[in-house]
């Protein structure tokens, strides 16, 4: 029976672009599981082209979601970002490991074990070093807020737009 992934509000790391983010790649993979499980209707469980498809969708859509967070790092001058990169290139080359043994084996269906890898690397992009930098993200913004008699708003005006996704 497919369980499927849903969003958590204390998965939230309370900055805005990535949380919407977050919550836009979990509905993606909640969407494969609901068209391509073995609930799913017959005409689309069983394409095994159909599903290979789906799923690297999905890590496409993650190596895009790291492409625009490691740029809001870059923007608020996040100190780890280059240990952060590294994870995420460890992310993806398992994620594509994971595509290459499913396409192997001909996955036609995604069971409940693969549902369960795919999960599992999704909590891991999430509740990963994310969690550090989100830490150094609102330090950050307490420094900002505290000093900013002195350095006025155009010293937070970088970190409102990185907070927005602008």
């Amino acid at each position: 029976m497919t369980r499927l992934l849903t969003w958590h509000d204390e998965w939230s790391l309370n900055i805005d672009v990535l949380d919407a983010e977050h919550r836009g790649l979990i509905e993606h993979l909640a969407d494969i599981c609901r068209r391509f499980g073995p609930e799913a209707s017959p005409r689309r469980s069983g394409d095994a082209f159909a599903l290979i498809d789906a799923l690297t969708d999905l890590g496409e859509a993650v190596r895009e979601h790291f492409k625009r967070e490691e740029e809001l790092m870059q923007s608020v001058g996040y100190e780890d970002i280059a240990e952060h990169r590294t994870e995420h290139a460890l992310l993806m080359a398992e994620y594509a490991d994971q595509l290459r043994h499913w396409r192997a084996k001909g996955i036609d269906v995604f069971d409940e074990d693969a549902q369960e890898d795919a999960r599992d690397w999704i909590l891991d992009l999430i509740l990963g070093a994310d969690r550090d930098f989100a830490k150094a993200f609102h330090e950050l913004d307490d420094r900002l807020t505290s000093t900013v008699d002195r350095y006025g708003i155009a010293a937070r005006a970088p970190l409102n737009a990185a907070q927005r996704g602008l």
